[in-house]
């Protein structure tokens, strides 16, 4: 026993899978920042400063049966934004991912 890890008892995998499209979606948001043009490697002008660009948000949406995903990039990561995204993902998912789920 020339191992700490052999002390322990192998832990059983739990695995979960629901048998229907749209039983269980996974939700996330990804913050990403944003990219302004092209460096000065490519345009060769070092002059300009730029301001910080900010961020923009990838709201995405898993449906765990099929594992596709919807995803849309908003502006914000507020309730409004996560709401109206909430809104508009089973309305895609039913159009191609869950015809005959009612």
């Amino acid at each position: 026993m020339n191992k700490l890890s052999c002390l322990d008892e192998p832990i059983s995998v739990v695995r979960y899978e629901y048998k229907a499209p749209g039983d269980m979606v996974h939700l996330d948001i990804k913050k990403l920042g944003k990219i302004d043009g092209v460096g000065h490697r490519i345009t060769g002008d070092r002059s300009g400063k730029r301001r910080k660009p900010g961020w923009e948000y990838l709201h995405v949406c898993v449906d765990d049966n099929s594992r596709t995903a919807y995803t849309e990039v908003l502006p914000g990561e507020k309730a409004t934004s996560a709401t109206c995204f909430l809104i508009r993902a089973p309305t895609w998912f039913q159009r191609h991912v869950w015809p005959s789920v009612e």
